[in-house]
């Protein structure tokens, strides 16, 4: 199968606060989506860069067996050594954790919550296949030994991904990361682990807006009540999206759906303030919108969307439905294309009205206590 090559980053800025993770991509969003799209750019590739054949193009798709709960014998951890300091690989069914974080804490439940993780990813949305190897994720015990890694790994590519403030990135099919606490690493390796899966798995590139959405969508989660190791995934279950969304609703600075389509977060970061932040919160509320909103209503064009890239038949369907300039402009840029418009056939001014609606009443006045539980605030009364 052809793999996307791409790229994304993941980072939380200095401020250790309350809106911790809600600080993400403030610095690092100014270089991942240019770094991305200027990889997309060139042939098809798979991880390790070798040309292959886009067996979506052709119709020919062969699905590899779904992800399973990994079994204690099905994890194993050996050492492993960074330079000299002594490390850890943990090896699970569907990945390859190379890690020098000292965490125990972290480390006992890094196995069960990548693989978790990435069953949320196969089933949340569509059902989509186990990878075909083992994804490589490198988590640093500290910032140091990530930039070195990132030179080791980035090459000549290493100096726009040394600018993250805190947190990683994604790039080439591999996550890099380094250990900023427990549970900002662990969100910030649901993130970038999408991220990684469809680097890895997908033939074609999703509209950036679509991709970070889904990716902000597989943050959220809980560790169950009977087992503080077992984490329960949620979308709703992200207090730091929705509190952002809240401060935007509160504060008038929502973008319309059609700036969404159009914008990247880099076009935000010279208007200073909370315009990234905004993004991202906004961008979570559009793929809940898109799933749950109006009844569901945009639940299967929406699906069919990410099906169409995983299978490699997204630029088919943008070029014959909108030309082939939109198939150009998304190849190379992934935004400005209304691709959403082209799935569920209800124009952009139409699905904005109610996109807005949607946002504004799910930071309604009482609507934290069912995020608090991972609940819809738009779950209606039985």
């Amino acid at each position: 199968m052809a793999m996307m090559l791409a790229t994304s980053f993941a980072g939380l800025s200095g401020r250790c606060t309350s809106r911790g993770v809600g600080r993400w991509l403030q610095l690092a969003a100014l270089v991942s989506v240019s770094a991305g799209t200027a990889l997309l750019a060139s042939c098809s590739t798979d991880s390790r860069g070798a040309a292959t054949t886009t067996s979506g193009s052709m119709g020919i798709i062969t699905e590899p067996a779904p992800v399973t709960d990994p079994t204690p014998q099905s994890i194993t951890s050996e050492p492993w050594t960074f330079e000299s300091t002594a490390g850890r690989l943990i090896s699970t069914p569907n990945f390859r954790i190379y890690t020098t974080a000292t965490s125990e804490a972290m480390l006992t439940r890094l196995p069960t919550f990548a693989e978790a993780a990435l069953k949320h990813y196969t089933s949340a949305l569509i059902t989509l296949p186990a990878p075909d190897a083992p994804m490589e994720t490198y988590i640093m015990g500290n910032r140091p030994q990530w930039e070195r890694l990132t030179m080791r790994v980035m090459g000549s590519d290493a100096d726009p991904y040394l600018q993250i403030a805190r947190g990683g990135f994604a790039a080439r099919g591999r996550a890099i990361l380094w250990d900023i606490g427990r549970r900002d690493t662990f969100t910030i390796a649901a993130h970038e682990g999408w991220h990684q899966y469809t680097q890895n798995n997908f033939e074609d590139p999703l509209p950036i807006v679509y991709e970070e959405g889904i990716a902000t969508y597989m943050e959220g989660f809980r560790w169950t009540s009977t087992d503080r190791t077992t984490p329960q995934f949620m979308p709703w279950a992200n207090w730091e999206r929705f509190g952002q969304l809240r401060e935007t609703v509160a504060e008038d600075r929502l973008l319309s759906l059609d700036e969404l389509l159009r914008e990247a977060p880099q076009d935000l970061m010279s208007r200073g303030g909370d315009s990234t932040l905004d993004y991202y919160a906004q961008v979570w509320a559009l793929t809940l919108f898109l799933m749950e909103g109006d009844d569901g209503a945009y639940r299967e064009a929406f699906t069919q969307m990410v099906s169409d890239a995983h299978r490699g038949t997204l630029r088919t369907k943008i070029r014959e439905g909108l030309g082939g300039r939109s198939a150009s402009i998304h190849a190379m840029r992934r935004r400005g294309i209304d691709v959403l418009s082209l799935y569920t056939g209800v124009p952009t001014a139409s699905l904005n009205a109610k996109y807005q609606e949607f946002m504004r009443t799910t930071v309604k006045t009482g609507a934290g206590q069912a995020i608090s539980r991972g609940e819809s605030p738009h779950a209606k009364e039985p």
